[in-house]
């Protein structure tokens, strides 16, 4: 997969009848990947190629002036949309300009003249440009007139639920990390520096590493299984987030305890891959208990890692 940045060269002659989606795609959900599907089934059928284009920042940034709490970072949303099969991928600024773009110049400038779409394929509530009047209806009535096809992809429902970022995003909050890895083309992560905490847990006999994470949406206080990636090594553990109850500590921590780690690794990068959520958080009586909790909660995970390595 091409990877264009900041709509630099963009060019029909570089794509072979493409067929393009356009949206944000956080979390690259099921629904997104059922879009991605259409695309390249349309592609294929033309011979041509799959184009998504996207943005950052985010719009809400933008728009609504509130940085909204984004499952994937921009890094994270390139990996997906690559595992996916896509064969480019635009990023393009998303400026107030932008914003007040009107929608059929947006159209007719960037989709049809310097990519030269042949189609366009977008999910059931997609609107964009000039106070969202790039609407479905409108996108169809452009199409027709400037010469390419529209699809609009019906929503995908779990549960009776329509699957959106929104809705990831709340299942991540509430915890249920398990419930939105099953509706993501991987489960959520974070990513950051190992740097210095509190350093109770080597006193308890579970030394933890204090993870700075690279993004503002974070799971649900508690403990989880994990996987860690530490350089090239994959390693199971549990990452405990909360505010340490039990000491009377004040602020988020997100404290990861490394199954069978006896190294120094401040100052390294991680990344946390969670699996499953296993408690909510707890404040114990004494450290003994805690001591005892702890060990439970890490016999809980390795059996979670293991039947996810054998299912």
């Amino acid at each position: 997969m091409e990877v264009i940045w900041n709509n630099e060269g963009l060019d029909p002659a570089r794509f072979k009848r493409p067929v393009v989606t356009i949206g944000n795609f956080d979390g690259c959900h099921i629904g997104h990947q059922k879009i991605f599907e259409r695309v390249k089934s349309h592609a294929a059928r033309l011979d041509g190629v799959s184009v998504v284009y996207t943005f950052t920042p985010h719009p809400a940034s933008v728009i609504k002036g509130v940085t909204p709490q984004l499952i994937f970072t921009v890094e994270e949303k390139i990996e997906a949309v690559r595992c996916l099969g896509m064969d480019y991928l635009v990023i393009a600024p998303f400026t107030r300009e932008v914003a007040d773009t009107d929608p059929e110049k947006f159209i007719r400038d960037t989709v049809v003249t310097r990519i030269g779409a042949q189609g366009v394929v977008v999910g059931h509530d997609f609107a964009f440009g000039r106070k969202a009047m790039g609407d479905i209806p409108f996108l169809k009535r452009v199409g027709a007139q400037m010469g390419f096809f529209v699809e609009c992809v019906d929503p995908v429902k779990s549960d009776d639920a329509v699957i959106s970022s929104s809705y990831i995003r709340k299942l991540i909050l509430s915890g249920d990390v398990a419930g939105a890895g099953k509706l993501m083309k991987f489960p959520f992560r974070i990513h950051g520096p190992v740097v210095h905490g509190m350093s109770r847990g080597k006193g308890l006999g579970f030394p933890t590493a204090n993870v700075r994470p690279d993004k503002e949406l974070i799971p649900a206080y508690g403990v989880y299984a994990v996987y860690i990636y530490l350089r090239d090594r994959k390693l199971e553990g549990v990452v405990n987030i909360g505010n340490n109850p039990t000491f009377g500590d004040m602020g988020t921590s997100i404290e990861a305890f490394i199954f069978d780690l006896d190294e120094d690794i401040y100052g390294q990068e991680l990344t946390v891959e969670f699996i499953e959520h296993v408690r909510g958080e707890i404040k114990f009586a004494d450290k003994e208990y805690l001591i005892e909790q702890i060990g439970a909660d890490c016999r809980a995970a390795r059996e979670i890692l293991k039947a996810k390595g054998t299912a």
